[in-house]
């Protein structure tokens, strides 16, 4: 939780790495903030934090408990890098896969895709702003060609005069 670091850090304590959170290691940090006050805060964000925790620990278990419920669990979890937590991320979100026209489009959207594009791609040429569909690397290509094929068909029209 950034808050209870933060809180340590406004006072110039320095708390790096997980130690903070401990709960075993809570009242030596607490003895490192002089004042009362802060020091209450920073008990209030321990309580938060700890009830967090378990709030995440039953929701996690009722995740996992209705991904179970559905037959494409078993399929995305083939998938490498699919574990059951994203397993049941990628049920909730995609909902249904009838809601979109072709197979790649849900592949996009769920983040499944070999490719994926986003609006961001484009480049300055001659300090104007370009968009093209094609990836940035096939852009490159393409003008280079052009060029080359206009002054290879000039010199051909050259020769035939």
């Amino acid at each position: 939780m950034n808050r209870v670091k933060a809180l340590y850090r406004s006072w110039g304590i320095l708390c790096g790495g997980q130690q903070v959170y401990a709960p075993r290691h809570r009242t030596e940090w607490l003895n490192k903030i002089a004042k009362a006050g802060v020091r209450r805060r920073a008990e209030f964000f321990y309580q938060q934090l700890d009830a967090l925790r378990e709030l995440r620990q039953a929701v996690r278990k009722d995740l996992l408990a209705e991904s179970r419920k559905q037959s494409a669990t078993k399929l995305l979890r083939q998938v490498p890098s699919i574990g059951p937590i994203r397993a049941a991320l990628l049920i909730a979100l995609i909902q249904t896969p009838h809601r979109f026209r072709t197979k790649r489009q849900l592949w996009t959207y769920s983040g499944l895709a070999i490719e994926t594009r986003d609006s961001a791609q484009y480049h300055y040429v001659g300090g104007q702003l370009q968009r093209s569909k094609k990836p940035q690397q096939l852009r490159r290509v393409w003008p280079a060609a052009g060029r080359e094929r206009s002054t290879t068909s000039t010199k051909a029209c050259s020769r035939k005069a």
